[in-house]
């Protein structure tokens, strides 16, 4: 299957950068204001971006990542990669630690000891915070993906990729609703299947249970790796590329395109199928993509796109620690907000207040190039 380089319409992806910044406050969004409940409409506005956000950041990680693969080499990629995923996760790891061990003075003891008596869930499934998860998921996925792209890059068979691609969304979707996915918090994957609290060595109890895990995070990522290799092809590459040209200089095909999107988010989230849930992260990539070329005249959206994308992964990262911290302070301002579910007003304003003072936090990490390196990958 060729991967030449297809001359690309723009130097800079303006859709993806767009994307990156809807889908951090997304994330955002989903956690709220933690333990305060929801009514059904934020629910429902809530349960929209759970299959977006998360899934946008890995298809987008893997795009990139695989041109690095294929331009500079594996020793550069893994370098690569243990610099911008393995120091931040671990770094992020103790500072969360830190805030938890700070919530165990305050009184919050049970949860700290229960995650403090599980070292390796801290350590190896990002258990002290509840989406650091993420991070050693994209670096279990690298791994697994330099022998999967090395393989299929000599394969010239296109239906037998898109297929493996076909096989691996269904199989992700069969792990998902059999229960035996990864479980936050417990760091356990194939619960239904194999049940390893019964092992009566905990050197085996904890070499099965990173198996199982590695396992139930590569089934995530491979649809992620082989839709990387499909759209780094050279004929998709040319397809997207006039996709983008029509797009951009035709009336008629820009009101099409941009009608045609929303539309098919609201199918299918109107649908309530699971299944078709697993494919918004990929239409909603291949989207921004061919809307980049929109923006590519506008210097105030290419500013602010382009600056919120590269704080977009610290906001990612710090705000489930403000999120933590901004409960309290509500409850003790106005405590009758724990007798209430969260209106759609309050959860989309709060989200973004949250957002804001994430920024802020992520800007000021950034202007210190050591710290920047290290919690950030910048």
């Amino acid at each position: 299957m060729k991967t030449q380089n297809y001359p690309p319409h723009q130097k800079r992806l303006l859709g993806i950068d767009l994307f990156r910044v809807i889908a951090a406050y997304g994330v955002v969004l989903i956690h709220g204001l933690g333990e305060i409940p929801r009514d059904t409409n934020a629910l429902y506005i809530t349960n929209s971006f759970v299959p977006f956000c998360v899934p946008f950041f890995l298809v987008t990680a893997f795009y990139f990542s695989y041109n690095s693969l294929i331009s500079k080499g594996i020793k550069f990629y893994l370098n690569n990669r243990i610099k911008r995923i393995l120091i931040p996760y671990f770094a992020w790891t103790l500072i969360y630690l830190l805030a938890r061990a700070i919530g165990w003075f305050l009184g919050k003891k049970e949860s700290f000891n229960r995650l403090i008596s599980d070292p390796a869930n801290i350590i190896l499934f990002g258990a002290s915070g509840v989406h650091l998860y993420f991070l050693p998921t994209l670096f279990c996925g690298t791994l697994v993906a330099i022998p999967i792209i090395k393989i299929f890059l000599k394969s010239h068979n296109g239906f037998l990729i898109i297929l493996s691609f076909c096989v691996s969304i269904l199989l992700y979707h069969f792990m998902t609703i059999t229960g035996n996915n990864f479980i936050l918090g417990e760091g356990i994957a194939f619960a239904q299947m194999i049940d390893i609290s019964k092992v009566p060595n905990i050197w085996l109890f904890q070499g099965m249970r990173l198996i199982l895990v590695a396992l139930a995070w590569t089934i995530m990522c491979l649809p992620y790796i082989i839709f990387s290799i499909i759209i780094n092809n050279d004929k998709c590459k040319k397809i997207i590329y006039h996709c983008t040209l029509h797009v951009k200089h035709g009336k008629e095909s820009r009101f099409f395109f941009m009608l045609s999107f929303p539309l098919s988010i609201a199918v299918i989230l109107g649908l309530k199928i699971n299944f078709l849930y697993l494919l918004l992260p990929y239409i909603s990539f291949l989207y921004a993509i061919i809307i980049s070329g929109l923006f590519s005249q506008n210097k105030l959206i290419i500013f602010i796109s382009t600056k919120l994308s590269y704080f977009s992964f610290g906001i990612y990262l710090c705000h489930a620690l403000i999120t933590t911290g901004f409960l309290p302070v509500i409850v003790k301002v106005y405590p009758q907000i724990l007798n209430f579910n969260l209106s759609p007003l309050l959860l989309i304003v709060s989200s973004l207040v949250i957002f804001l003072i994430s920024l802020a936090i992520t800007y000021c990490i950034s202007l210190n190039k050591t710290v920047a390196r290290i919690l950030l990958a910048a």
